[in-house]
């Protein structure tokens, strides 16, 4: 199930704006090894206030807790994951700028906002000052003031200091109740891909239900605030709400078995339709494929619209008003910037068989893209030499009808129905010029 929501999250309509779109340059080593440092320091001071606060099992269960959270959000910095590229960054601060400068009465603590390399819609406030959007709310979301709610809500979390109290309250019943606490694991986890630390640090900040529950609506409210006073249209709060609700209900990617001739049929390797094969699923029961989709898609879908119900019950005559909007036309270059790099940030999280299928679907509709064509290359390139090493299915997954859709079942048999030279005859074919033949 979580294979078809993830691919879900992937489809969405983009616009090319350049047939040489060049991928961003955001490993910025020296700026990497600044924030981690500044980690390790911010961390050192809160263990020296955490021995005045705090005695005995309690303090050390917060401690483990703070230090799962310290160490991997160290992960996400040192694999890559942030965006350090300078004008996405200028322009992040620009909007952090704007919620703080409107709601200097509320906003005393330093806050930082970094842009993170996955795909998702998602947001997450660590408690610390600083605060992780996704490239995937860029693609999604329809405009800045939209962008600016999603980070009104992750700063209004900060201010009610709902990680803190969330970490407090787990370790004062853990250690009420003297059980092992799931944290311990995470210090043993090795984390084969980078998305693994994002979903950590969620698990570590907002384990209860319930209580995550009423801290969205806590953090709407006061995101609200935050953000009605700035002089973007109070209603694109509600219609961020309203966007995200709708996202898992979003159409799958399809691919036609036509587009595999188009792109693999190749002058020196004709395409070979034995490499369509596919396992026959006739007796498996897609209606009940189906029918788990859409109940697992109502989960999140009613809590959310009692959210967006709730604001507009509290905030019915704030929502109605019109401002003079400080939307900019920038927001529209990185919103094709997130869309066009959606496919690099499945390829550095290691989901290169997810990146070779989201780069056909692109090239389906914009064939002579050459971004995307490079992007076979140098994915096949790297499922070449999985393959090589025994390790193919670390990095394309296997045939599993009951959660995935017949497109993606075809692509997956297409990928695994192909022999190791034939897969270096593609990545060759496709390669980048900084990549060359054989390389490792």
């Amino acid at each position: 199930m979580k294979k078809k929501i993830y691919l879900l999250l992937l489809f969405t309509t983009f616009s090319m704006f350049s047939q040489q779109y060049i991928a961003l340059d955001t490993a910025d080593y020296a700026q990497r090894k600044l924030l981690v440092e500044k980690i390790d320091y911010n961390f050192k001071n809160f263990e020296k206030q955490l021995r005045k606060k705090y005695k005995g099992k309690i303090r050390k269960e917060i401690q483990k807790s703070y230090l799962g959270l310290h160490d991997d959000f160290k992960k996400i910095v040192k694999k890559k994951e942030l965006i350090f590229e300078s004008k996405f960054s200028q322009y992040i601060d620009s909007l952090t700028h704007i919620i703080s400068k409107n709601n200097s009465h509320l906003i005393t603590n330093d806050i930082k906002v970094f842009v993170t390399k996955h795909n998702s819609p998602n947001a997450l406030s660590l408690g610390n000052g600083y605060i992780l959007i996704n490239m995937g709310l860029f693609k999604y979301l329809k405009n800045e003031g939209q962008i600016v709610s999603v980070m009104s809500h992750e700063i209004a979390h900060q201010l009610l200091r709902h990680s803190e109290k969330n970490i407090i309250s787990r370790a004062t019943s853990e250690t009420s109740k003297s059980k092992q606490i799931k944290i311990k694991k995470l210090k043993k986890n090795k984390y084969n891909k980078q998305s693994t630390a994002f979903k950590e640090l969620k698990k570590i900040l907002y384990s209860n239900s319930k209580t995550n529950r009423q801290q969205e609506k806590e953090a709407d409210s006061l995101g609200f605030i935050l953000y009605n006073n700035t002089n973007y249209q109070p209603k694109d709060f509600i219609n961020t709400l309203k966007i995200i609700s709708k996202l898992d209900s979003l159409p799958n990617i399809v691919l036609d078995s036509t587009t595999y001739y188009t792109f693999f049929n190749l002058p020196n390797q004709p395409f070979n339709k034995n490499w369509l094969k596919i396992e026959n699923f006739n007796a498996y029961n897609y209606d009940h494929f189906k029918n788990k989709i859409n109940k697992d898609s109502l989960k999140s879908h009613p809590e959310m619209l009692q959210r967006i119900s709730h604001l507009e019950k509290i905030f019915e005559k704030e929502l109605s008003s019109q401002k003079e909007s400080l939307d900019k036309t920038s927001f529209n270059s990185y919103k094709k910037i997130a869309n066009y790099e959606d496919v690099a940030n499945l390829f550095y999280d290691q989901k290169y068989g997810l990146s070779i299928y989201l780069s056909l679907y692109k090239l389906s509709i914009s064939p002579n893209n050459n971004y995307y064509k490079e992007w076979l290359g140098t994915n096949f390139h790297a499922i070449y030499n999985a393959k090589k090493k025994y390790r193919f299915n670390r990095y394309v997954d296997r045939l599993i009808p009951k959660e995935q859709d017949k497109s993606y079942q075809q692509f997956l048999s297409f990928l695994w129905n192909l022999k190791l030279q034939e897969i270096e005859k593609i990545a060759n074919h496709y390669k980048p010029k900084d990549i060359k033949k054989g390389e490792e």
